[in-house]
């Protein structure tokens, strides 16, 4: 009926595969491995419900009025002395607070996509990041991956063929660590290297940063920012994974300058972040209870990817791989190319069990034969008896095929 009314923009957005997942992990009886969100078992209700009472009655005007576009001062000094944990030195000049790293995501596209402006992703990678980038008309240039993280030969590749075509692409966006979907980590020689190549091809780096501190095994990673001497990294923080994710609280570190234009974007799309969330992400940090939490979390999401990959490996086909992450919520699973993971999926759900397909996280068609399994959500049980479910349809499928391959060669 109003078609005709929405902006040619508007009538390119599509929504989510993964948000349209979302009715299904509300009924009881799915065994979901589809939402990447945080599990209700680790959610500090006690903690937040005494810092929330306090701060209340201590600044009641502090917590229902509004705040500065850029921030609360407070917060933003926090993020200083949090960045600082990874080595990254910032001053509050250098922060602008969000409403979550998507919003990061939107407002960096909006600063800096025009249409047809091009933009180098990972391949395949966070669909929350792409959609942020189409919905400003930006053209996805994808770069394949292997078990370090972005392949740096391919995207040489990409940057000299777009030099050749007297084209500069924007920026690159990147999730570093524990990647959205793969739950891959760029090899620090990689990063430091992606850093060289923005210098010589002047363009920006897009690092989204929202799994860093969910380290289960292995040496932490220095961040791309760690290595960036000249401002072309653009970082996006955000406490939803590491901490409670309703108040949503995040943050962007950039230069000033890219920073006071971001201001002025944020202006126009919501004013300022909520001032209850602000004052209770200071509150808790300073208390030490966001320190106390992310511990409790890496014990707690470290026994589901130990049973996760475990349970891959007893009841998964010989044909089907899959990445072994050291943190995060994700592992990527890749079947034979004959597959079709959107097929399974419709016989998954039939057998109260849901994932998200490859597909999904790609914009060159590819991903089809691939699936993200996220292990937040669902407990140790569900884990291995989703998993079992999931290794007896696939193996059907993989018979199914061969089987009517055999006949084809009689």
């Amino acid at each position: 009926m109003f078609e005709n009314y929405f902006s040619k923009n508007a009538q390119k957005m599509k929504g989510s595969e993964i948000r349209e997942f979302f009715e299904l992990t509300e009924r009881p009886e799915v065994i979901s491995f589809a939402g990447g969100f945080p599990n209700k078992e680790c959610l500090p209700t006690a903690a937040v419900e005494k810092m929330s009472s306090r701060l209340l009655a201590e600044s009641e005007e502090g917590m229902l009025q509004y705040s500065p576009t850029e921030g609360q001062e407070d917060l933003r000094k926090y993020i200083v002395k949090f960045m600082a944990q990874r080595g990254i030195k910032v001053g509050i000049e250098n922060i602008l607070v969000t409403s979550g790293s998507q919003q990061g995501l939107d407002l960096v596209s909006k600063v800096f996509v025009d249409p047809r402006d091009k933009v180098l992703t990972e391949a395949p990678s966070y669909v929350g990041g792409l959609g942020a980038i189409n919905n400003y008309q930006g053209d996805i240039i994808s770069v394949g991956v292997d078990g370090e993280g972005i392949r740096i030969d391919l995207l040489e590749e990409e940057l000299e063929r777009l030099a050749c075509e007297g084209e500069t692409p924007k920026f690159i966006y990147l999730v570093a660590d524990f990647n959205n979907p793969t739950g891959l980590t760029i090899a620090t020689e990689r990063r430091k290297k992606l850093v060289k190549l923005a210098e010589e091809y002047e363009f920006l780096i897009l690092e989204d940063d929202p799994y860093s501190k969910l380290r289960y095994e292995g040496i932490e990673q220095p961040a791309i920012k760690n290595f960036d001497r000249e401002g072309r990294v653009i970082y996006l923080g955000s406490f939803s994974k590491i901490f409670i994710p309703g108040v949503r609280i995040g943050w962007i570190v950039a230069h000033e300058e890219i920073i006071q234009k971001m201001i002025l974007a944020k202006q126009a799309t919501d004013l300022c972040t909520n001032s209850i969330g602000q004052r209770l992400i200071t509150a808790c940090g300073e208390a030490g209870i966001i320190d106390q939490q992310i511990n409790k979390l890496r014990d707690f999401y470290r026994k589901k990817r130990d049973v996760t990959l475990e349970s891959l490996t007893k009841y998964f086909p010989q044909e089907a791989t899959w990445t072994e992450p050291e943190g995060g919520f994700y592992t990527w699973v890749e079947l034979p190319g004959f597959l079709n993971t959107k097929e399974i999926l419709l016989k998954a759900i039939e057998e109260n069990v849901a994932f998200v397909v490859g597909s999904a996280f790609q914009v060159n068609g590819k991903g089809h034969n691939a699936f993200r399994l996220s292990f937040s959500q669902p407990d140790i049980d569900e884990i291995e008896e989703g998993i079992y479910r999931l290794g007896k349809i696939i193996k059907g499928e993989i018979a199914k095929r061969s089987g009517n391959q055999k006949c084809i060669g009689c």
